[in-house]
């Protein structure tokens, strides 16, 4: 028969006192910094190695989200952002463009323009999400 599939062993759980050290430097180098997580997590790993901490992206991920500093606009965050958007644009047309931030990150236009087209949204429309 077909040989059993050999699985990635499981990451070894980490608790908030685990991530506690760590914790400043992950947010300086990706919030702050900007700096892509697979880098940070080299750049951690390697400055805290006599703790021997180590962490997958995915954790890195999952903890950022726990810290309230996740950089992915959700859907329903994205469908604000664009009626706000829209109605600026075509209703309150003597205001300026608006600039939107969402957890201290610029969330930046060509992101909204992707996604209202991904999701058919024109540009001349008001945008009223169901």
């Amino acid at each position: 028969g077909p040989l059993p599939r050999s699985r990635k062993r499981k990451a070894q759980t980490l608790r908030d006192e685990d991530w506690e050290p760590v914790k400043r430097r992950v947010i300086e180098l990706h919030i702050t910094q900007n700096i892509p997580l697979p880098e940070v997590k080299i750049r951690v790993e390697e400055e805290f190695k006599s703790s021997g901490f180590t962490a997958t992206i995915r954790q890195y991920r999952s903890r950022l989200s726990q810290w309230g500093l996740d950089k992915k606009v959700k859907p329903h965050e994205m469908k604000a952002i664009v009626k706000k958007r829209q109605r600026r644009r075509l209703v309150e047309t003597d205001k300026g463009e608006l600039v939107f931030k969402l957890r201290g990150n610029l969330v930046e236009p060509h992101k909204i323009d992707r996604w209202m087209r991904k999701n058919g949204i024109m540009q001349n429309t008001a945008y009223s999400p169901s």
